[in-house]
C-alpha cells in the first residue's frame, strides 16, 4: 500500500484497550489477558483462527501504541502466521475498529 504526502493513512486499533490495558510506556514485557476472555459470547463465536489473529494483534497493539497500518499483509508479517490474516470478523464483533488519520 503506497500513500502520497497528504494522503489519509488508514489503520486499526483495538477497541477499549485503554480500559483493559493499562501500561505507561509503550511496548511492555507483557499485556493483560482476563479469563473472562472465555465467557465473552462475541469471542467464543469467532473463528478458530480469528481468536489467534486477535490475541497477537493485541500484542502487535502494544507494541505500535495501539495504531496498526490497516494492511493485512503488513499484520501477517509482524504477527507471523501463514495462511490469510480476516480481519473482518474482529471488526463487525468490535474487538478492533479501523481509522484514519
Amino acid at each position: 500500500m503506497f500513500f502520497r504526502q497528504g494522503d489519509a493513512m488508514n489503520y486499526l486499533k483495538v477497541k477499549h484497550w485503554s480500559q483493559f490495558q493499562h501500561y505507561k510506556k509503550r511496548t511492555p514485557p507483557w499485556i493483560k489477558l482476563y479469563n473472562d476472555l472465555l465467557n465473552d459470547y462475541d469471542f467464543i463465536r469467532l473463528p478458530d483462527a480469528s481468536k489467534l489473529h486477535l490475541v497477537l494483534i493485541w500484542l502487535l497493539a502494544s507494541q505500535m501504541e495501539n495504531k496498526i497500518p490497516n494492511d493485512t499483509d503488513f499484520i501477517k508479517r509482524k504477527i507471523m502466521v501463514e495462511g490469510d490474516v480476516d480481519l473482518k470478523p474482529l471488526i463487525d464483533n468490535n474487538f478492533i475498529e479501523e481509522y484514519s488519520e
